[in-house]
C-alpha cells in the first residue's frame, strides 16, 4: 500500500495519530472490520450510493490508517479509470467519501497501527461493488 505521504491526507487537522512510527500493512496485523467485508458494506453502501459520481467508470480507493486504539485516519484517495490511468475527482466528493468512511466503528486486530483500503468500483456513475 505504501507509506502514507502527509501531502495527501485528506483529513488533515484532526486529532488522529498513530500510535507508533511503525505502521504495519493490514495482511501482517489482522486489521480488519469485526463483521469483514459485509459489515463495511452495511454501514457505507446506502451513502456512497446516494454520491454523485458523473459518468466515472474505474475505482476509488480509499486508504487510511486503524491505530492501536482501533480509530481511523489519515485518509487517503486515488482513482483510476477502467484503464487504470490517474483520475482526479474533486476535493468536495473526496471529503464526503471520507466522512461516510468514518462512520466505521468496529475494527479489530492485534494492538498494533495499520493500513487498511477499501475500493469502490464503479461503472457509468453507479456503485457496482464495494470491497
Amino acid at each position: 500500500m505504501g507509506r502514507i505521504d502527509k501531502k495527501e491526507i485528506i483529513d488533515k487537522g484532526t486529532s488522529f495519530e498513530p500510535c507508533s512510527s511503525t505502521i504495519y500493512q493490514y495482511y501482517g496485523s489482522g486489521a480488519g472490520y469485526r463483521t469483514e467485508r459485509y459489515g463495511i458494506r452495511k454501514v457505507i453502501s446506502e451513502p456512497i450510493h446516494q454520491l454523485n459520481f458523473p459518468n466515472f467508470s474505474g475505482l476509488i480507493v480509499v486508504r487510511f490508517v486503524i491505530n492501536c486504539k482501533y480509530e481511523i485516519g489519515y485518509f487517503r484517495i486515488k482513482a483510476v479509470d477502467q484503464d487504470y490511468k490517474k483520475v482526479e475527482i474533486s476535493d468536495d466528493l473526496q471529503k464526503k467519501i471520507v466522512a461516510i468512511v468514518q462512520q466505521l466503528n468496529d475494527w479489530n486486530g492485534k494492538n498494533v497501527d495499520s493500513y487498511y483500503q477499501i475500493q469502490i468500483k464503479l461503472k457509468n456513475g453507479k456503485v457496482e461493488d464495494i470491497f
